[in-house]
């Protein structure tokens, strides 16, 4: 949340939510915020945070999304950093 806020207009979006929404929630859509940006998500691509999907039918897997978070928790790492590549490169060395 704390990165997400840098940008004044998300921390007034982010304070407006949390009138009304419980902070687990959003404190996941400013996640899934920061690792759009710093991915360069398109808005139909999925951020690793959130790469197992509930539908109707169960959880589906974005494969994409998917492989990175693979890596990131093989690494040792939260699958809710906010640089995922970054937190990759850091660990390797």
């Amino acid at each position: 949340m704390e990165i997400a806020s840098r940008d004044r207009s998300r921390a007034e979006q982010l304070d407006s939510m949390l009138k009304d929404r419980h902070w687990d929630e959003v404190a996941h859509f400013a996640c899934y915020c920061v690792q759009s940006q710093a991915l360069n998500l398109k808005p139909w691509e999925t951020a690793p945070a959130f790469a197992d999907i509930a539908h109707p039918e169960g959880i589906r897997r974005d494969p994409n999304a998917g492989a990175l978070q693979d890596k990131m928790l093989a690494a040792g790492l939260s699958v809710f950093e906010p640089d995922p590549l970054s937190a990759l490169r850091s660990n390797r060395k």
